[in-house]
């Protein structure tokens, strides 16, 4: 196994071919992470929210003009699903009409930085990924057969 480690991830080790297989349980402890963190994103407005309030939309019925298709009901239950994660907070003001803000909690300013990796990490690679998906589209993928390919009989 031919594998190199990147000098910003020093974290990520190669693994040494004998354990090729199996994962090890800080690998499981990083996938987990991982799967945890996108859980918490995981719904089709949390991020546009996100960012809208880091950009400081506030106002409930901003954050409503600003997502296009989304519904009133939809919104509310992803502004409750992110304040019940701690990532937003909630103020209604006493007045008349009541007004309601949103806000970042620490814990969701937090969430920015790897947020603007990723949308970094997708200007610099769309290209990249619309090409590979265009030439797999059109089934110009040659098979190539893993090394330690193990076939069964049916």
């Amino acid at each position: 196994m031919v594998a190199t480690v990147h000098a910003e991830y020093p974290f990520l080790r190669p693994v040494p071919s004998d354990h090729e297989r199996r994962p090890s349980a800080d690998d499981f402890d990083l996938i987990g992470n991982v799967n945890e963190a996108l859980g918490l994103l995981h719904g089709k407005w949390k991020v546009h929210l996100l960012f809208l309030m880091a950009r400081g939309i506030h106002r409930h019925c901003r954050l409503l003009d600003s997502l296009p298709g989304a519904s009133k009901k939809v919104m509310i239950d992803t502004l409750r699903a992110l304040e019940r994660d701690g990532l937003v907070t909630r103020c209604v003001f006493a007045e008349v009409p009541a007004r309601v803000e949103y806000s970042l909690t620490t814990l969701g300013w937090s969430l920015t930085e790897p947020l603007m990796s990723l949308s970094d990490w997708g200007e610099a690679h769309t290209t990249e990924v619309e090409e590979a998906r265009t030439t797999n589209a059109q089934g110009s993928r040659t098979a190539v057969e893993p090394q330690n390919a193990r076939f069964v009989a049916a």
